[in-house]
Order: structure tokens, then C-alpha cells, then sequence
């Protein structure tokens, strides 16, 4: 079966043709830009794509079936021709997900605004530590991993990345809803996406149709110091397991120590007390930790073995590109006010004797509006320095950046175009300790990889 791939830069878009391609599917799709990882990964597993958009070409090629990807929009020149001609079916992503991967197995689903794709990481992680052998589908490049997918055993579970973004412009369902979980892991509930949701209760009411999907046999997972979960659960149809701080859920987390080098806590339910060391930073990381371990433990016991010494993590969540003790460059894909604030006191809780320099590009849909135009004043609180490139799609209500700067009072804040701040930080570099953290859910003009290839150069 030959499958074409509109739109197959995307995270999820990418990992799926790539599991699809090792399971003997033709696989080859297009797109207008891609970037690192995902692009590096295409290009190594030998994937044809097709630069830009071309109904001629499409009509030509007649593949078996196209997925359209959620970031494709009626004008597009493939979608009107595939709607015009009727001649080849198409799908969306998860619907294809759900028929070709998932199936009749287990499916174990983690959500949430933050920490979906650190925390599925860390189940696919555990779970093949222990020879579960799991399929898993995981929106981003983890590095112990081949690759962001794998089809794992038949009867094994599927570990997969809920997103509660839109399917495609035909489906305006969240993408979780295809999935159809028997575990059912909830990390947070936040505003974001505003370009598909109302507000809070209309994020909360797709979350509920969510819940409503779980059988009897199987669980929630869920984040019990989250008063905006709290107020879903629990249910009477099946069993909620609360993860938290807090006395009054079912797992409690406790006795953190957070160092440079990792981070120590305990896990706690009526009986037994599990000390875990992670390699990861920061105390939202801590939480992601222990929602993987938990929802682990549903799947597969007590006795499960959660050594995570030897993991290394995901490609641009707080990953260090260049590290030479006086110089640090990580990349992290945060966008949002909390995420944004959480990954900053994790860099300086790692690196307390640096000066940090966080550059930010609004990028997502709801980062690029005005919606968190306060919000995001105190979320930089511990840099040294701030830098806010400009705002990366045109809107009509939109992020004012130079305001943003300006409202920044706790420390130096500047906002800057993305060429600027590239020949700023160059000239930043010198034997001073110093981070250079980049925030941004895209590329951000690669700046990160210019700045490593270009130290040591005169400036």
C-alpha cells in the first residue's frame, strides 16, 4: 500500500510515516518547510518528500490513500483537488493511527498542556526496560529511541502522545479522542490552543469525552494537585488513581532533592514507599517521573524495575547542545507562561553558578496573540537576561513583544529581530559562565546550532 503524507514535517506526521514505512508500507508525502529533528530523521530513514504543494503532481503520483495533516487548511491545492476528483481516499492522522497501529490492543494515552512528550518517553522507557516490548508513538525525537514510533509486538500495549489539538480541518475532534484508551494518563489541565478552544471549560469539556472513553476495566492516571483535573474526576464508571504533592492522593510525592546532576524523590501509596532517582531536572520533570512510574505500575506491577539512570531524554526538551563548563546552549520547545516558568527554574536550579540568557520566539498560535500578554511578564523570572524575538505569524489581536520587554522589570529584557539576537549572543560569548537557553516550539531560525558551530571563531 502506497500512503502520501500531506503535510509530513509535522512531529507526529513524520513518526507516523517512518512506522509505517518499517512495517512495509510506500511511504512519501510533502510539506512547505521542514526543520531539525524532524527533517534529519526523513532524510535518514530515506523518506521521499516533495517540496511544496502541487494537485498536478499529486494526481500523478496516485498513491493508495492521503493523510492530511492537522496544520493543512482548505486553498491548499492538494486538499481542493483530492475534494474535486474523488479519486483517492483520504484520513486524518489519528484516524490512520488508531486502523493501522493501535487496533485491538491495549492503548495507555498520556495528556496534558505540559509534559506529554517527556512523560510518554518515560513509559516507553520503563516499559521496554522491563521487556514489555510496547509499541509506542511519541510526539518528538527521544534519544534512546530509534525513532518517536514503533510498532512493538502484537499483544503488546501501544504507549501513545495524546494531543488535545484538532485531528484535521474535516474532524475538529481532539486527537486523543481517536485513540481510545484503556489507561488514561492526565499531566495537566491549562488554556492553550486558542485557535481551537473557547477557554478553559472548552478544553476541560474535550478532556470529558476522554474520560468518558475508558472502560471499566481500565484507569485514569491523573494529576490529583490540579484542581482544573480535580473537577473531572473521579468517575463512576471506572478507577482514578491520583498522582501528587499533596495528602490526599493515592501516590504521594515527596522528599525531592533536586542537584545539577539529577533529581531524587519518593513515591508513596498506603503500603509501600519507592525512592527514584531521574537524570532529568526540575521539579515538573519530578511529577512527569512519577506519573510514567504509576501509570507503569497499572500496566505491568510493583516489581517493575524503574532504573532511569541510562535516560537520555528528548530532542529539544531542556536538551544541552554545548557544554563546555563556561558556555551552555540547551534548546526546549516551551511556549506556554507555566511551561516557560518551569523550565527556567529547572536551568537554574542545574546551572546556579551561570548567568542565564533565555531567548524566547512566539511561535504557537496562542503564543503569537496577546492572550498571555501579562501572563508571560513574571514567566522569566531567574533569567539574567531576557531576549523576545518577534512574533512568528501575523495576527490581528497579537503578542506585543516590545511591551512585553518593557513590562520585564526584574531583570534585563529586549526585544529583538531573530537575526539580531543570533549576532548578539555571538558576541555574549566569552569566559564568562553563561546558559543560552532557547524557548521556541519550531526551529527559531536555528540560532541554537549557529551560535555551537560558531564558537571559537573570531567575532
Amino acid at each position: 500500500m502506497w500512503i502520501y503524507f500531506l503535510g509530513i514535517g509535522g512531529t507526529a506526521m513524520g513518526n507516523l510515516a517512518i512506522l509505517l514505512q518499517s512495517l512495509g508500507y510506500e511511504i512519501c508525502g510533502s510539506d512547505q518547510k521542514i526543520y531539525p529533528p524532524m527533517s534529519d530523521l526523513l532524510e535518514k530513514n530515506k523518506i521521499n518528500i516533495y517540496d511544496g504543494y502541487s494537485a498536478q503532481r499529486l494526481e500523478k503520483l496516485s498513491p493508495d490513500l492521503v493523510v492530511i495533516g492537522n496544520t493543512i487548511s482548505r486553498g491548499n491545492e492538494e486538499v481542493e483537488w483530492l475534494l474535486d476528483c474523488k479519486k483517492i481516499p483520504y484520513c486524518s492522522l489519528p484516524e490512520l493511527i488508531h486502523k493501522k497501529i493501535i487496533g485491538n490492543r491495549d492503548a495507555i494515552a498520556v495528556t496534558g498542556t505540559h509534559g506529554k512528550t517527556t512523560t510518554t518517553t518515560l513509559l516507553a522507557y520503563l516499559l521496554s526496560l522491563n521487556r514489555c516490548d510496547p509499541g509506542y508513538f511519541i510526539g518528538g525525537v527521544p534519544i534512546n529511541f530509534p525513532s518517536g514510533a514503533c510498532y512493538g509486538k502484537d499483544n503488546s500495549p501501544l504507549i501513545i502522545e495524546g494531543d488535545e489539538y484538532d485531528s484535521a480541518f474535516f474532524d475538529k475532534r481532539s486527537k486523543f479522542i481517536h485513540y481510545l484508551p484503556k489507561i488514561l494518563v492526565m499531566n495537566n489541565i491549562e488554556f492553550d490552543h486558542l485557535d481551537i478552544f473557547h477557554d478553559l471549560r472548552d478544553i476541560q469539556r474535550t478532556f470529558l469525552h476522554l474520560i468518558k472513553l475508558v472502560p471499566s476495566s481500565g484507569c485514569i492516571v491523573a494529576n490529583g494537585d490540579s484542581m482544573t483535573i480535580r473537577e473531572l474526576l473521579p468517575v463512576p464508571w471506572t478507577k482514578t488513581i491520583f498522582v501528587g504533592k499533596s495528602n490526599d492522593n493515592d501516590f504521594i510525592i515527596g522528599n525531592e532533592e533536586l542537584t545539577p546532576r539529577d533529581s531524587t524523590f519518593t513515591l508513596s501509596d498506603k503500603n509501600t514507599t519507592t525512592m527514584i532517582r531521574s537524570p532529568l531536572f526540575g521539579i515538573h520533570n519530578v511529577r512527569n517521573v512519577a506519573m510514567a512510574a504509576v501509570a507503569a505500575w497499572q500496566y505491568m506491577g510493583r516489581n517493575l524495575n524503574i532504573d532511569l539512570s541510562h535516560f537520555k531524554g528528548i530532542k529539544k526538551r531542556q536538551e544541552i547542545i554545548f557544554n563546555d563548563q563556561n558556555t551552555v546552549i540547551i534548546e526546549d520547545f516551551a511556549h506556554h507562561p507555566t511551561a516557560i516558568a518551569e523550565t527556567i527554574h529547572a536551568i537554574r536550579q542545574a546551572f546556579p553558578n551561570h548567568r542565564l540568557i533565555t531567548a524566547f520566539e512566539p511561535r504557537s498560535h496562542t503564543a503569537c496573540s496577546n492572550y498571555f500578554q501579562e501572563g508571560f511578564i513574571e514567566s522569566f523570572m531567574g533569567s539574567d537576561e531576557v531576549y523576545i524575538a518577534e512574533v512568528y505569524k501575523n495576527k490581528t489581536q497579537r503578542l506585543d513583544t516590545c511591551k512585553l520587554a518593557r513590562d520585564i522589570r526584574y531583570c534585563y529584557a529586549q526585544a529583538l529581530n531573530v537575526d539580531t539576537i543570533k549576532t548578539t549572543f555571538l558576541k555574549k560569548i566569552n569566559h564568562e559562565k553563561q546558559v543560552f537557553l532557547f524557548l521556541s516550539n519550531g526551529d527559531f531560525a536555528n540560532i541554537a546550532q549557529y551560535l555551537k558551530n560558531n564558537l571559537g571563531l573570531p567575532r
